[in-house]
């Protein structure tokens, strides 16, 4: 099976990139709820900042439906990252796609990275930090909390925070998969307004003004806050 880590080439991406909409059709959903959730709070033109964006799947569904997106996708993989690039790269004569489509490397548990957003003069402009399938391969709560702080520090005030990950699976553990309460827990040790939930396959909770809402698709938790 290979690993992100591994790809090498075009057809490489490409298999990985398959598996995992194989493996996790929900993905699909997912992306088109953190899509609506930006949608709902940004006004338009929205600034997106992607942690860990692959080859970018989550990326070409939110240039796909946010008008006039500013977009700056994070991965440590350089051949991920080029291989998103030239995915993204904008129709034939699109104005402004270098200045609004940016692809940059970074481990985001040890690496500065917020410094290439201070580069960019997106400190405490961004209108949303995004993420999918991928926090749980940051490391255990503590990195991943780190790398969310981090980011909450990025957002403008009323910015959001979204992302879905994988929930933790009695029957198969993972090291770094949490269930949907850690996953509270950690969002509201951050900084965000998180009231408790119970949520089951399909459930949906929203919170409306408190800036709040949850899914779960399948296995995967999704979550959405306001700074």
């Amino acid at each position: 099976m290979i690993r992100s880590a591994d790809v090498r080439t075009d057809s490489e991406v490409r298999s990985w990139e398959a598996r995992l909409n194989r493996e996790r059709p929900q993905r699909r959903e997912v992306a088109a709820w953190i899509t609506s959730q930006i949608s709902a709070a940004s006004a338009g033109s929205p600034r997106v900042v992607e942690l860990a964006c692959g080859a970018g799947f989550l990326a070409e569904v939110l240039k796909g439906q946010l008008s006039g997106l500013r977009y700056c996708g994070f991965d440590l993989s350089p051949h991920l990252l080029e291989y998103a690039r030239r995915r993204l790269d904008g129709s034939p004569g699109e104005e402004g796609y270098a200045a609004t489509m940016h692809f940059l490397r970074a481990d985001l548990v040890s690496d500065n990275w917020t410094a290439q957003l201070v580069e960019l003069g997106w400190a405490g402009k961004v209108d949303a930090v995004v993420s999918i399938q991928a926090l749980h391969d940051l490391g255990d709560l503590a990195q991943q909390k780190l790398v969310l702080e981090q980011a909450r520090s990025l957002l403008r005030e009323g910015g959001l925070l979204a992302y879905g990950d994988l929930l933790l699976d009695a029957e198969n553990p993972h090291p770094s998969r949490y269930s949907l309460e850690e996953h509270e827990e950690m969002l509201h040790s951050c900084g965000f307004s998180v009231p408790g939930t119970s949520l089951t396959d399909g459930d949906r909770h929203d919170s409306g003004s408190r800036g709040f809402a949850a899914a779960r698709y399948g296995e995967f938790g999704a979550f959405a806050c306001c700074k």
